[in-house]
């Protein structure tokens, strides 16, 4: 296990092959951060920034270099910060910014998920304030142009969870709170025309996936670290599930567990098996064979990385 801060807090978010994409605090304002990774060691650093905050919450890997998203030149608050744009760029395969486009979606915007489009690419987020959050898809071309965006819903609360293939379309997960907690599915064309929405479970999911031909949903329930593949679901004890990833008949999910930094093993027999990571801490990404998070340390708050093979 390796710890590393870059800034009295360092949040590790998204991967995308060597390349982990979060957000660091240097004191004053929040950059994104690009690290490159091998193994445990982070063997290369960069970071945007500009006015105001930066954060960085999405990543995919291209053949010749990524593509990430997140919000910047807003303002982070305890309950999401507000004047955030929604952000996309290209970078080289030595993490140079070939371009970068800032969107302003209803005042407000994040980009939480990218998707390969073969013309382009699809991004999805979240936007608004609380009272009247929604979320929002769009797409964008190769070269960056913004091809078009359309945002919908407005929620007392929303949390953005994925955006998934879906046969011809796509399929955008979000929990949303009017009264209680929702989990709901949006289907849409490639084209970003709606033509499904249903209620896919109560409890608030932060990410999911789909293994085995089901879908996945991770997160939280009651307070408590809950998963749900297909229609069955795991509630283990006090906590959270943050993170999905299907290894062919094993599915790992990242998280927090009574305080601890945890990776839940589930296959399709027998109880899940829970690995204790470290104290003080949770799980954000995973990747492969490999598992960072962050922990307290004094008054910083530090990224962990920490081998995951076979034990």
């Amino acid at each position: 296990m390796r710890t590393y801060f870059f800034g009295v807090e360092t949040v590790p978010v998204a991967m995308a092959k060597d390349l982990v994409v979060g957000s660091v605090h240097d004191g004053r304002n929040y950059r994104i951060m690009l690290a490159r990774i091998n193994g445990e060691e982070i063997i290369e650093t960069r970071f945007l920034a500009g006015e105001n905050d930066w954060e960085g919450h999405s990543a995919l890997n291209l053949n010749d270099g990524y593509l990430i998203g997140g919000a910047v030149e807003g303002v982070a608050t305890p309950d999401g910060g507000e004047g955030w744009k929604a952000y996309v760029a290209r970078l080289d395969e030595s993490l140079n910014v070939l371009w970068e486009r800032k969107l302003n979606v209803r005042n407000n915007g994040a980009v939480y998920s990218i998707l390969p489009a073969g013309d382009g690419f699809f991004i999805a987020g979240e936007t608004g304030r609380p009272g009247d959050k929604g979320f929002f898809l769009g797409k964008v071309a190769p070269e960056g142009e913004l091809l078009w965006l359309k945002d919908f819903g407005s929620w007392n609360d929303a949390v953005f969870t994925a955006l998934l293939p879906e046969g011809n379309g796509l399929r955008l997960i979000g929990s949303v709170k009017d009264g209680r907690w929702e989990v709901k599915s949006f289907e849409f064309s490639r084209d970003g025309e709606p033509s499904r929405e249903e209620v896919l479970a109560e409890g608030i999911a932060l990410t999911a996936c789909r293994w085995n031909g089901k879908l996945v949903l991770a997160g939280y329930r009651g307070g408590n670290f809950w998963v749900r593949v297909g229609n069955a679901d795991t509630t283990l004890g006090e906590g959270s599930a943050t993170s999905l990833l299907p290894i062919g008949d094993k599915l790992l999910v990242g998280g927090e567990l009574e305080g601890k930094a945890v990776v839940v093993e589930i296959s399709g027999e027998g109880e899940p098996k829970v690995r204790e990571l470290w104290e003080n801490g949770w799980v954000e990404v995973l990747g492969e064979g490999v598992a960072l998070g962050v922990k307290e340390e004094g008054e910083n708050t530090v990224i962990v990385v920490e081998r995951i093979e076979d034990r």
